[in-house]
């Protein structure tokens, strides 16, 4: 499998409570820096398909935020109401990304994009311009099966990898849903409770709302490999860290993850 260069964002106060939301363990203070994010390779999403694929075998489409700010609306109208507007860098450092569900053209000729957008309610869309945005595209997708505690790592229509994973508890479960992957941050020890790696998530913890970072729920490493198979976590999905590692080197922003 093709290595990939991802951006990795290395991140303070700010991210590290993010992920304190999700897995309820202080860490020390640290100083850390900023790396550039690196775009995807992934296949030019102009070129069409010479017959209609199966469904595995659809690209996810993503959109970069390519201008300082975007609004997402509730339709695809610039007079439509605006949902809100997203930096081209998110709170977590990294660039910032849609996962693209359709596209429309407005009355007005211009051709905008329903977008999965990392907000609460879980699940939430809205309309973007398609002149805000880079596109490109990826056939990976993760799928996190609560019940048998495994997450898998699908290349279209193929299974690449499975992994034993950690999730949230009864009363702080792990949400059921589609999202994506919005940011990859690097704890600035190994050690961490983090693990090496956490992927910040769209999805937001449905029992956590008041916490610092508003619970975003993330998928990381961890530094207590007993916790792997187990239910512990603030909704966090946990894995060991070699695994991590792996999808680090492969999976571009914007990737999608299923929980059921």
């Amino acid at each position: 499998m093709k290595r990939r260069h991802v951006g990795v964002v290395v991140l303070g106060a700010i991210a590290l409570v993010t992920c304190a939301t999700c897995t309820g363990s202080p860490s020390g203070p640290a100083v850390w820096s900023t790396y550039p994010p690196q775009p995807p390779v992934v296949a030019d999403p102009s070129v069409a398909p010479s017959s209609q694929p199966r469904t595995c075998e659809r690209q996810t489409l993503i959109g970069t935020v390519s201008v300082k700010s975007v609004a997402a609306r509730d339709a695809p109208a610039e007079s439509a109401h605006e949902i809100t507007s997203f930096a081209q860098t998110n709170a977590q450092g990294a660039h910032q990304v849609f996962d693209l569900l359709g596209q429309v053209t407005g009355r007005d000729g211009e051709v905008w994009y329903r977008a999965l957008l990392p907000l609460r309610p879980n699940g939430r869309t809205g309309f973007i311009p398609a002149r805000s945005l880079r596109l490109s595209q990826t056939l990976y997708r993760l799928e996190v099966d609560r019940l048998r505690l495994k997450l898998t790592l699908w290349n279209g229509c193929q299974i690449a990898s499975r992994y034993p994973i950690g999730l949230g508890t009864k009363d702080t479960p792990t949400p059921v849903g589609t999202f994506y992957l919005v940011a990859l941050v690097k704890p600035p020890t190994d050690g961490s409770v983090y693990g090496t790696y956490a992927y910040g998530l769209s999805a937001y913890s449905d029992a956590l709302t008041n916490w610092t970072g508003g619970g975003i729920i993330g998928l990381h490493g961890t530094n207590d490999p007993s916790s792997i198979g187990e239910r512990e976590s603030h909704g966090c999905i946990r894995m060991r860290n070699r695994d991590i590692e792996h999808l680090v080197t492969i999976l571009p922003l914007g990737t999608p993850i299923e929980i059921r």
